[in-house]
């Protein structure tokens, strides 16, 4: 199913009101709106699909079985991994994103529920079975764990030569306009102050590394492809503030940058980019940076500003054992 046809049919959902349970990450009770997340955050292109399957393709023996998507939220990446697998495992940690996420696949998109497997659990521990996945696809979701813990449990998911990959794109940049930017900038040096505690010190200190401080160890896995997009100052493209972790890309690893990815661009005004900035969690309120929408205002006159989005695909291929 198109991605754009499955945004447009979790409009209708309301959001889900914060639980009283612990949440993990990207949840209500961090103040997420999914309506407005699925409105204005960047729409996952064919092109994001095909480099993930041209990758798991490339393999000798590749299968199309099962495929997981781990912090699948509402299932966005589902609904277009369910037209290239058999079947499809969802999973979140968050209470009642499991629920949304069989509305929108199975009664609102008309998928059989047969063909997917819905469970509320972390990607550091999951009930899936050894060596049954053929794919893991880790959208927007590892910051939010211990990525450590969870590559080891994506490692024993996987088929020996079964696919991980996670991603992660980072707020748009402001290109061609360096006081819009310079704005921009400070508007997330703001949110970046106010975003503190445990949980969000270990996301920063993951996204502002571009996931270079996610390690794959040579024991479980191979033929590891760290893919940068629309990454024009390098890694620093995904940094938010100075919270920083240990470099742990190892000695073989593959890095590919590709700049200009006209599916990562677009061109927007103030309106829309208020609306975007709404959907970073914990969400800081407008009236105490009024003073900088103003000015962003002031400097674009109305006009829309160019705007291109980082993105990183890291690839890996789990390694046979050996005997």
């Amino acid at each position: 199913m198109r991605v754009s046809s499955i945004r447009v049919l979790a409009m209708d959902l309301k959001t889900q009101p914060a639980s009283k349970v612990t949440e993990l990450g990207f949840s209500p009770g961090q103040g997420v709106r999914w309506g407005d997340y699925i409105q204005y955050r960047p729409i996952y292109r064919p092109s994001f699909f095909q480099r993930i399957y041209r990758y798991h393709s490339r393999k000798p023996c590749v299968f199309w079985r099962t495929a997981h998507d781990v912090g699948a939220g509402h299932g966005i990446v589902s609904s277009t991994l369910a037209d290239k697998f058999h079947h499809v495992v969802v999973s979140d940690p968050n209470k009642g994103y499991g629920e949304i996420a069989r509305q929108l696949l199975v009664e609102k998109s008309g998928l059989p529920e047969s063909k997917f497997r819905f469970l509320q659990e972390g990607a550091e521990e999951s009930s899936v079975e050894s060596e049954t996945v053929d794919l893991i696809a880790a959208c927007e979701c590892m910051q939010w764990t211990d990525t450590e813990a969870a590559v080891k449990e994506f490692a024993r998911q996987l088929k020996p030569g079964g696919t991980l990959v996670m991603t992660y794109y980072t707020r748009p940049l402001i290109i061609n306009n360096e006081p819009a930017q310079a704005i921009w900038k400070s508007l997330f040096d703001a949110y970046s102050t106010r975003a503190s505690g445990d949980l969000l010190d270990r996301a920063f200190q993951v996204l502002n590394s571009g996931f270079d401080s996610i390690a794959l160890p040579a024991q479980h896995w191979e033929t590891v492809e760290r893919v940068y997009i629309n990454a024009r100052q390098g890694i620093s493209s995904f940094g938010l503030d100075g919270r920083a972790r240990e470099d742990r890309v190892a000695e073989g690893e593959e890095r590919i940058w590709i700049h200009d990815d006209p599916d990562w661009a677009e061109e927007q005004g103030v309106e829309w980019l208020k609306k975007y900035f709404g959907t970073w969690v914990p969400p800081l309120p407008e009236a105490e940076v009024q003073g900088l929408w103003d000015e962003l205002s002031r400097i674009t006159d109305g006009a829309k500003v160019k705007l291109e989005t980082p993105i990183v695909l890291v690839f890996a291929t789990r390694k046979a054992e050996e005997e």
